[in-house]
């Protein structure tokens, strides 16, 4: 499906979607449950019960790091093609929040590079700026349907996002998260300064 399309049909389940996701935590992992809470700490820890990262894959988030690090400033994202908010508004729940998902449109495809994520996560600030707090990688399933096995980023099975119709994973670069590094929200998150 070309990348036009794909964008088009995720604007349109965004319209669809948008109430239903926002507050539910909607989203499913193979043989986890939709919380998936883990006790891990820190930006050392992130798999179920407290499992430390392995070298790989904290040597792939340094990479991560490193290649988002410019989107600190906002503006810069926004110059590199980060313009549009997917889904709208800024998430949260009772487990957490993820904060606002700004979106690269050409990267939507069926394939997920660690360095180059779909989604960055900003938490809106008291001042009205934007914090960078992790990304997000998803795969539509019009390009990998819901049906397959789930594909995975560093070993990590990506969770179903019903209503968006995507696979997705958050990687908590940038905010430490004692739920996990890939947990869907993060307490240390907060939709507080929302607009």
């Amino acid at each position: 499906m070309p990348r036009s399309s794909i964008a088009s049909t995720l604007t349109l389940l965004l319209a669809a979607a948008c109430s239903s996701v926002a507050d539910s935590g909607s989203m499913t992992s193979p043989g986890h449950d939709a919380s998936h809470s883990a006790s891990a700490k820190g930006l050392e820890h992130g798999l179920a019960h407290g499992a430390s990262l392995s070298p790989e894959q904290l040597q792939a988030i340094a990479k991560l790091r490193q290649a988002t690090a410019r989107f600190h400033d906002f503006s810069v994202a926004q110059s590199e093609g980060y313009t549009v908010q997917y889904p709208a508004g800024c998430r949260s729940n009772p487990a957490g929040a993820q904060g606002v998902h700004y979106m690269k449109q050409v990267l939507l495809d069926g394939s997920t590079n660690v360095t180059t994520p779909e989604l960055i996560m900003y938490e809106p600030q008291a001042d009205g700026s934007m914090q960078l707090v992790g990304v997000d990688y998803i795969i539509p399933f019009s390009e990998v349907p819901a049906s397959a096995t789930p594909p995975s980023i560093l070993g990590v099975p990506m969770m179903q996002n019903l209503p968006l119709q995507v696979w997705a994973l958050h990687i908590w670069a940038w905010r430490p998260n004692p739920s996990g590094m890939f947990a869907m929200w993060n307490p240390k998150v907060s939709c507080a300064y929302a607009i």
